[in-house]
């Protein structure tokens, strides 16, 4: 099978069938008022210098998944704000509250449900709202709700902990609801260009983690209360978001930038038709259903699951079992492990045919009744098989690595297999060659 697909004659006829015309009035109103514009007017390729735009891309892939990675790193000020208040409590062991124990899992559920209905929605409807819109209207969205989530900080929230719960998670749900629609408008202008361009946005992703766990590592260090570390992930949370807002707000000035969203749109002939997302559907199902089955099963145990593995009893009382062993392994190791992956993704781009990564994807399932088996306390049922240390790190690294790895070859694959279709059912349009021949 080729890199982007083979496509015989049947899928192209059908594609022409049901081709529709494209409205071009969002993409005349991203650069109708930048100087940009003059680059249609020029042959040659503009350079993107000093590497601007691909940093830019790295920015926006962070600020895409800072919300979710900071609410989740700021695991110690969760556990103060649902910790047990009552003062009747003078057992010298307290074990975790309700709120406590299953905090991660509701906070799974309210990021994995509003983020799959509403890059549903944005794929099929967002084109109701042009992308400067969404965009913009997305980080200011997320912003607002970060302020919010901020705001309790140093709220005294002890006596009405399930109001505290509620609004926590209704801000939640609004965050990733306008952080999908950011990501599903970031990868589309990313798959405009060269592959290594959507390889930024992913690694991006990834690496606000890694960010996020050395904040809170070093937090920890420095025996930072619960309530300081939270003001400040929350603080370096909004920084990032205003930075990409104004940043997207300049990128139409950048000739490199606009000269790719108007290429590869088609405005640059006025006559680009585009194949109906259905037949888009039938030829990119596959890699859909791959990164599916990617953060399906990433998800279902993480964090909700490793955020409870605790340290071998050997270590009790060390500051590796008290303090820094969740930090440590469940946030740092994971997200390295998750950005090695996708660096790696992006210079091997193997395997190439789509059965075989869906396959691949499928298999990562083993790694869920493995970590499930590791010390995870507190547990009623299942045994402990996995108790040192070490064997929960390997298990963590090897479910890691192959999270990113198969993200970045599922990301990349099927938007360069997206615009060979584009570009199959319209010889004139300059998609499918723009996003790859710069490669």
């Amino acid at each position: 099978m080729d890199v982007t697909g083979s496509i015989n004659n049947e899928d192209l006829t059908e594609a022409v069938e049901n081709e529709e015309d494209v409205d071009y009035s969002e993409e005349r109103e991203l650069v109708e008022d930048s100087c940009s514009t003059k680059v249609l007017d020029n042959c040659a390729e503009p350079r993107d210098k000093y590497r601007i735009v691909y940093i830019l891309f790295y920015l926006f892939g962070i600020s895409s998944l800072v919300p979710w990675n900071f609410l989740i790193t700021a695991n110690d000020y969760w556990m103060y704000k649902f910790r047990d208040v009552e003062p009747n409590n003078l057992t010298m062991y307290v074990r975790k509250t309700q709120f406590q124990a299953e905090f991660t899992s509701y906070l799974n559920v309210a990021t994995a449900i509003p983020n799959l209905i509403f890059l549903i929605l944005n794929s099929l409807y967002g084109h109701w709202i042009s992308i400067k819109t969404r965009l913009q209207g997305s980080l200011i969205i997320v912003t607002l709700a970060l302020l919010v989530t901020t705001s309790f900080v140093q709220v005294d929230t002890d006596d009405w902990q399930n109001t505290f719960f509620i609004i926590t998670i209704v801000s939640v749900v609004i965050m990733t609801a306008a952080s999908a629609v950011f990501i599903g408008c970031l990868v589309g202008i990313a798959s405009k260009f060269s592959e290594e361009y959507m390889a930024a946005v992913v690694s991006g992703q990834s690496l606000g983690g890694i960010i996020a766990a050395i904040a809170q590592i070093i937090s920890l260090a420095f025996k930072i209360s619960p309530l300081h570390s939270a003001i400040i992930y929350f603080s370096i949370a909004d920084i990032m978001v205003i930075l990409s807002l104004i940043s997207y707000a300049m990128l139409y000035k950048i000739d490199f930038f606009t000269y790719h969203i108007l290429r590869g749109s088609g405005m640059a002939t006025n006559r680009h038709r585009e194949a109906s997302m259905l037949v888009i559907l039938k030829k990119i199902w596959v890699y859909a259903f791959s990164i599916f089955a990617v953060f399906g099963i990433s998800m279902a145990v993480y964090p909700a699951v490793t955020v409870l593995v605790e340290s071998h009893p050997v270590t009790a009382g060390t500051d590796w079992n008290k303090i820094f062993f969740v930090p440590v392994v469940n946030y740092l190791i994971f997200n390295c492990g998750d950005y090695s992956g996708r660096l790696v993704a992006g210079f091997l781009l193997r395997p190439y045919n789509q059965w075989v990564i869906a396959g691949a994807s499928l298999l990562r399932l083993v790694g869920v009744p493995m970590l499930m088996l590791c010390n995870a306390q507190p547990r009623k049922h299942l045994p402990v098989v996995f108790l040192w240390d070490y064997e929960y790190i390997l298990i963590m690294i090897v479910f890691a690595f192959t999270n990113g790895y198969l993200t970045n070859i599922v990301m990349i694959n099927s938007t360069r297999y997206e615009c060979t279709v584009r570009a199959s059912t319209c010889p004139w349009c300059s998609c499918g060659t723009t996003s790859t021949s710069s490669s």
